[in-house]
C-alpha cells in the first residue's frame, strides 16, 4: 500500500514553483493552511480548491502521485464521516468541511515537499526562525528536526509496509490485538534504530548547532515578491470578497 508513497520526497521538475524561494513557499503553506481553517462555506472551498489545483498544475505534480499520498488517510476520513453520521447527523455538513480541510492540508504540504529539497527547507526554516535567537533558541536545531521529520514520513510508511508483508507471509491476519502488536513493535524498534544510525552519521560528519557558512545561499528574486503579492491578494479575496 505504501510502496509508491511519495509524500515527503522531492521531485525535480522545471516549474515556476520549484524555482521560488523556499521561504516564500513555507510562508505560503502557513498562510494557505490558516485560510483553509478559517473558511466555512462550500463556495469558498470550491474557489480555494481551484486555486490549489492551479498550484498543482504550476508545480507539474502528477495527479496519480497525489492520490497515492491521500490513500493512507482514507480510513481516517471515513472514520470522521461515520462519527458525524452516527453521533451528530445534524452537523454532517461540518464533518464534510472538516474532511475537505484535511485533504487541502495534505495537498498543500505535498506541494511543498514535492518542490523543495531538504537542504533548501532547512536553510529556509532556519532563516525564518532567526528571531528565536533573542530567547536563546537555536533555529538551526528546529529546522533540522522539522526537515528530518518530513523526510522520515515515507521511510516510516515503507518500514510498515515491509513488516506487514512479512507478517502476511507468515500467515498473520493483522486482525487480532496480538498480530497488531507484532506489527508495531518491530516498527518502533526500526524507527529507534534509524534514529540512532542517523545520530551516529551526523556526529561522524562533525555536525554542530553553530553554523558558520552557508553552502546553499538563497536570495529573494523579483518573481518571489510577485508570487507573495498575488498570494496575499488571493487570501484577501477569499476571506473578504467571496
Amino acid at each position: 500500500m505504501f510502496k509508491k508513497l511519495t509524500f515527503g520526497q522531492y521531485t525535480y521538475k522545471n516549474s515556476i514553483i520549484h524555482k521560488l524561494d523556499p521561504r516564500i513557499k513555507i510562508i505560503t503553506v502557513v498562510l494557505l493552511s490558516a485560510t483553509a481553517f478559517l473558511m466555512n462555506s462550500y463556495y469558498k472551498f470550491a474557489v480555494f480548491s481551484l486555486f490549489i489545483f492551479l498550484l498543482m498544475i504550476l508545480s507539474k505534480i502528477n495527479f496519480s502521485s497525489l492520490l497515492r499520498n491521500l490513500r493512507p488517510f482514507f480510513f481516517m476520513f471515513l472514520f470522521i464521516l461515520l462519527m458525524y453520521i452516527f453521533f451528530s447527523r445534524n452537523e454532517l455538513d461540518q464533518g464534510i468541511r472538516t474532511i475537505w480541510k484535511f485533504i487541502l492540508f495534505i495537498i498543500i504540504a505535498s506541494i511543498l515537499t514535492f518542490t523543495t529539497t531538504i537542504t533548501n527547507m532547512v536553510s529556509a526554516i532556519e532563516k525564518l526562525l532567526i528571531p528565536l535567537k533573542m530567547i536563546k533558541i537555536n533555529p538551526r536545531t528546529i529546522a533540522v528536526l522539522i526537515a528530518l521529520t518530513i523526510r522520515f514520513v515515507p521511510s516510516l510508511f515503507l518500514y510498515a509496509d515491509r513488516i506487514r508483508d512479512a507478517r502476511l507471509a507468515r500467515l498473520g491476519n493483522l486482525k487480532t490485538p496480538k498480530q497488531i502488536k507484532l506489527l508495531f513493535l518491530p516498527l518502533i524498534e526500526r524507527v529507534f534504530k534509524s534514529a540512532s544510525n542517523l545520530s551516529d552519521a551526523m556526529l561522524s560528519r562533525n555536525y554542530t548547532e553553530k553554523r558558520t557558512t552557508y553552502f546553499n545561499i538563497i536570495r529573494l528574486k523579483y518573481y518571489d515578491y510577485i508570487s507573495l503579492s498575488l498570494l496575499l491578494m488571493f487570501i484577501l479575496f477569499i476571506l473578504r470578497v467571496v
